[in-house]
């Protein structure tokens, strides 16, 4: 089963505690910082439009791309946040962010949440690179969060469980970790226990979750490739230098 097939239905539930709000206005200060007149942004994995949304709320024109057709469905119906600052706009659509071409250029291009690190193979990160340098105008900005290579090699996976619930659902989630430091990659294979509250059906099921870790090296290189330079580098959220302990990482590409 492909990532999320299942997954997308208690997506929302389980990441309720993410600060999307604190996320939003960190992509939001670190574009204008940078690109003081930037409106719009392509957002590459956009998930169920949680980010896309706030952002749109704080006057951004954003427009998604996103793979999961089910992820794609909840963010369309989904209400808008009240505006913040002056309405922007969001919509998305199906679609590949290894082989996208919308035929028209943004003033930012965003993968948040670990995207990136999804693109596993060197073939499918040069691509996904390739697309956003594609999609951005002269000096424009390509934002993105991957887990950090020195972190994890450091520190290491390790088994983890969250449990959430709500008036309708009951979930159990456990992650076990599998690392395999010769292609850089982390097998998570998540184990779902889910329960319906109202009518006491229970089900089970695993999802896999392949993740790329990365090094600044490897992102110079593939940005080069693509015409692109890296302008920062930082602790995603709080700007802090990254350390060995930093799992996620941002980094800041410009053409």
């Amino acid at each position: 089963m492909s990532n999320f097939q299942k997954y997308s239905d208690f997506y929302d539930l389980l990441y309720r505690d993410k600060d999307y709000a604190a996320e939003a206005e960190y992509v939001a200060r670190t574009i204008r910082s940078a690109l003081p007149a930037a409106r719009s942004i392509l957002e590459l994995g956009s998930g169920t439009g949680r980010h896309g949304r706030l952002l749109a709320a704080m006057g951004f024109d954003v427009h998604g791309i996103e793979r999961s057709p089910e992820m794609v469905s909840l963010a369309r119906t989904a209400g808008r946040p009240p505006p913040l600052e002056t309405t922007g706009s969001f919509t998305c659509d199906v679609g590949d962010i290894c082989t996208a071409n919308l035929g028209r250029t943004f003033d930012a291009v965003i993968a948040l949440f670990h995207v990136i690190s999804y693109q596993t193979t060197n073939q499918a990160l040069q691509q996904a690179f390739q697309v956003a340098a594609a999609h951005l105008a002269p000096g424009g900005l390509f934002l993105f969060d991957v887990w950090h290579g020195p972190a994890v090699l450091t520190e290491r996976p390790s088994v983890r469980v969250k449990e959430v619930a709500d008036e309708r659902h009951r979930i159990k989630r456990t992650a076990h970790p599998e690392l395999d430091s010769d292609r850089g990659t982390v097998k998570v294979v998540y184990q779902m226990e889910c329960e319906d509250r109202r009518s006491g059906e229970a089900v089970q099921f695993s999802e896999e979750h392949l993740m790329r870790y990365l090094f600044a090296t490897e992102v110079d290189l593939i940005a080069q490739g693509c015409g692109l330079r890296r302008v920062a580098t930082e602790e995603f959220l709080t700007g802090q230098p990254p350390s060995p302990s930093t799992w996620g990482v941002a980094y800041l590409l410009q053409r």
